[in-house]
């Protein structure tokens, strides 16, 4: 078996498209110079919004040690992303497997175990979380991503139609502009890939909604950071305003309640995660 291609990127200043994630390459029309720093890759536009400022520096301190954070607080997630979610996106003949807003990354890793053949590239915004965390999961986990690059999700800096896998965990809720995110990732899929997100869905109750809305306030207003509580119907419009239809939103189902229907009464008091399916 071959080895995995390289993805393609752009520069996220000039749109002007590099080449291939290796070496030390530089942007034929402003210059700008690409290579990996400590294992990770710069693709963000060199000016970004403060929000996105504000949510890099988040990470600024490493806090917790990287084994804390994936055995203790993302067991469960490990679990899920395993048994049910990269199942459903990977098979022999995946070539690319994108992840974004990716965090540990732990999903790339084990994207890579399941596809070797695959170029896996895991990405966040945050660059310092990248270097602190997901390069090390990588060994911890003992199949590393291909690559890891710092890219901003709403203006994703690769070009057309090259990932025929993408993923995303909790992240489309904690972007300014969700919709335009949905637009990128699909100008990225190759003809018959696919993206699966999977995302929270806070109660639609009125007081349960005040209750999650006010707690969300309170954290990432500090930070700069503005989270925003979103209901399933909600989802289901931001998915419509994106170009796609609202059946591609579905609630996952629990341990308890697993009829669809009923997940969707339930989450009138107490939030539940759905998945986004596309497939260009």
């Amino acid at each position: 078996m071959g080895s995995a291609v390289p993805a393609r990127f752009r520069c996220p200043d000039c749109l002007e498209p590099v080449g291939p994630l290796e070496g030390s390459p530089a942007c034929s029309k402003c210059g700008r110079g690409f290579g990996p720093d400590e294992g990770v890759w710069d693709l963000r536009p060199q000016s970004l919004e403060t929000v996105k400022a504000n949510e890099d520096q988040i990470h600024a301190d490493e806090g917790l040690p990287t084994w804390r954070r994936l055995f203790f607080h993302k067991r469960h997630w490990i679990e899920w992303c395993q048994d049910r979610f990269l199942p459903a996106l990977l098979d022999g003949h995946t070539r690319s497997f994108l992840e974004i807003g990716g965090g540990l990354c732990y999903a790339s890793a084990l994207a890579k175990e399941r596809a070797p053949q695959a170029f896996v590239l895991a990405t966040d915004l945050s660059s310092r979380y990248l270097r602190n965390h997901a390069v090390e999961v990588g060994r911890i986990l003992r199949s590393s991503a291909d690559a890891y690059a710092a890219a901003d999700v709403e203006a994703l800096p690769f070009e057309d139609q090259q990932f025929d896998a993408v993923y995303s965990q909790i992240v489309l809720s904690r972007l300014p502009d969700p919709v335009r995110a949905l637009k990128e990732i699909w100008r990225v899929l190759a003809p018959g890939g696919s993206y699966l997100a999977v995302e929270h869905a806070t109660p639609w109750g009125r007081r349960a909604f005040s209750r999650e809305a006010s707690t969300m306030d309170a954290w990432g207003r500090p930070r700069g950071v503005e989270l925003k509580p979103l209901r399933l119907r909600d989802w289901e419009a931001i998915v419509v305003a994106a170009g796609f239809n609202d059946g591609c939103v579905e609630p996952i189902p629990g341990r308890r309640v697993r009829h669809p229907a009923l997940r969707r009464l339930a989450n009138a008091w107490r939030p539940i995660h759905l998945t986004i399916r596309l497939t260009r």
